[in-house]
């Protein structure tokens, strides 16, 4: 960087305006090649979309056509057909997907009927079209579509329901059609040789008569009357005397206001103590704490608002290092990063923890500049902090807001997803199981409704503190809302430690729960689903476990269930 920038200096006027010039019609070249190829680009790619979305339909019309006729029970038909499309010019790959229920009605089709990834499998499930761009094997650009075949009771006129035992709007099959891309490609790399090509042309044309042009214009206008003013300033700097004013030349108006700014910026130089007057009342009465060090960090001097923060008072820290400070908490890697990040970019700012001069520690938002002269050399270090501590006390409340229930302090819905999710994934890393309990409270609309709407908060805050007592540290609480809950267990073997729980809930809700003078009990209806037992994602597991418990409710209240298939 420093070799660039001597070059940079070295070189004259003439030379940097061609520079400048130059460069900015090369980033011009580059934001309008990009533009063009962006819009023949997408182009291409809606083209191929367009063609791939028709060969789709196309094959799903056929396969409607050998449906009409009854010859589409044939599987040789079927792979003829495709056989057909396949040697279509443009595409590189044509299939036909069966559906679930298409499977399950007339059993299993052709083994390249049946989905063979992911994305087969989402359009399946979904009935939503999918595109994707990928690379084939001899590394050719090709563009896959999936699109699938919704049941309708009217499907070019062919009722699918009366064929298929399928929901209205169901997924039949999907077809799959790739398309190869190689030739819009070919044709992009060519549009872009040629931009190519066009362009060097024009940049050398310019360069000829921009060289000319400013030949002209820099030494009639600059060059000569520049030597005039650099004469009449070497004159002032020779004397220091700085009452002297540079010769305006009113036959160059342009160098006559470089001398005008001259005269003014000497003007302003008498104005300079006033400022830094200025400046001293500001580091006096800034809110923020200051301190200044020289080049090797020893304290110079620091602001009344430091000794107010730190407790240290000037004299006490003046030529200390400002490690004084240092709570521990930080490594000494961070402040390695630190300080590197300082001789790089020259400054640094960030949340960092200090301690006081009575040993208290705290937290505090800290920048850090670098001050260098005109050698670019570290001089001086300016470092200003502030105490952060009531702002990080309302960041943590808003963050136990954000996670918890403010009435029971139980994990939110957000949270326990988070870690519903999480446990779900270590159980199939780790091959163990995972249950989750759906619990109700029973007649907590009474106690609300008879008691006060502040009683019923006292009730689900003792249930909320029994719930507790009745699981492992490693589970997981959750106030689903109102007076439902639920509870997720980690690492289980089998659905009898979901019993021991559910049992041992209902015994600590027996006891009675003291709502200010009264107490009531209260009795929960429980329901209990296993991964991956019952369910394979976490909102089936949840379902299961909503359902079990409903059932509980429905056989009296105060009664587990646990899911089982089968169940409605």
């Amino acid at each position: 960087m420093q070799a660039v920038r001597k070059i940079w200096r070295a070189i004259g006027v003439q030379e940097k305006l061609h520079i400048l010039i130059q460069g900015a019609l090369l980033i011009l070249f580059f934001v309008l090649m990009e533009w063009v190829v962006d819009h023949f680009e997408m182009q291409i790619d809606r083209s191929a979309e367009l063609r791939a979305e028709e060969a789709a339909d196309g094959l799903i019309n056929g396969m409607n056509m050998l449906m009409l006729t009854g010859q589409i029970s044939d599987p040789e038909n079927r792979r003829l057909f495709i056989e057909k499309m396949s040697k279509s010019q443009g595409i590189a790959e044509v299939r036909m997907l069966r559906g679930a229920a298409v499977n399950e009605q007339y059993g299993p089709g052709l083994p390249e009927e049946e989905p063979r990834d992911e994305i087969d499998r989402q359009v399946l499930a979904t009935g939503m079209q999918v595109f994707q761009h990928m690379t084939g094997p001899d590394g050719r650009p090709l563009l896959r579509v999936v699109m699938p075949f919704i049941a309708s009771e009217n499907f070019r006129g062919t009722n699918c329901l009366s064929c298929h035992h399928t929901k209205l709007g169901g997924v039949n099959g999907a077809a799959s059609v790739t398309i190869d891309l190689s030739v819009g490609q070919r044709q992009l790399q060519e549009m872009k040789d040629r931009l190519w090509i066009g362009h060097l042309v024009v940049q050398l044309l310019l360069l000829v008569l921009i060289t000319l042009f400013v030949r002209h214009v820099i030494v009639r206008n600059i060059t000569r009357p520049v030597k005039k003013l650099q004469q009449a300033m070497a004159g002032i700097e020779h004397d220091m005397d700085l009452s002297r004013r540079a010769e305006v030349d009113a036959d160059n108006p342009d160098i006559g206001e470089m001398a005008k700014s001259f005269n003014l910026l000497v003007g302003k130089l008498e104005q300079a103590t006033d400022r830094l007057q200025l400046f001293a009342k500001m580091f006096e009465n800034s809110g923020e704490a200051i301190l200044i060090t020289d080049e090797k960090r020893n304290i110079l001097t620091v602001n009344p608002a430091f000794e107010h923060i730190t407790h240290f008072s000037a004299a006490e820290v003046l030529g200390k290092n400002p490690k004084i400070l240092s709570s521990g908490k930080q490594t000494h890697e961070f402040y390695a990063l630190m300080w590197g990040t300082i001789e790089i970019t020259g400054k640094w700012s960030g949340e960092i923890w200090n301690r006081r001069k009575n040993g208290e520690i705290y937290p505090e938002w800290l920048s850090i500049a670098a001050v260098k002269n005109a050698k670019g050399e570290v001089i001086n270090y300016i470092s200003s902090f502030s105490d952060i501590t009531k702002r990080k006390e309302a960041e943590q409340r808003i963050e136990f807001l954000a996670h918890y229930d403010s009435l029971t302090k139980l994990p939110n819905r957000a949270l326990f997803s988070d870690r519903l999710r999480r446990a779900l994934l270590l159980a199939d890393r780790n091959k163990y199981k995972v249950g989750l309990m759906f619990l109700d409270l029973d007649k907590f609309k009474e106690v609300n409704d008879t008691l006060g709407h502040l009683a019923g908060d006292q009730l689900l805050q003792s249930v909320a503190e029994r719930l507790r007592e009745c699981v492992r540290a490693s589970d997981t609480i959750c106030r689903q809302g109102g007076d439902e809950f639920l509870i997720l267990i980690e690492e289980i073997d089998s659905n009898t430690e979901l019993t021991r729980i559910a049992t041992k809930i209902m015994e600590a809700m027996s006891r009675p729960h003291l709502l200010g003078d009264l107490s009531r009990t209260v009795s929960f209806s429980i329901g209990a689903a296993m991964y991956p037992d019952d369910a394979d994602d976490e909102q089936s597991l949840i379902k299961c476990a909503d359902h079990a418990m409903y059932l509980a409710k429905e056989s009296g209240r105060n009664n587990f269930k646990l899911y089982e298939h089968g169940d409605s």
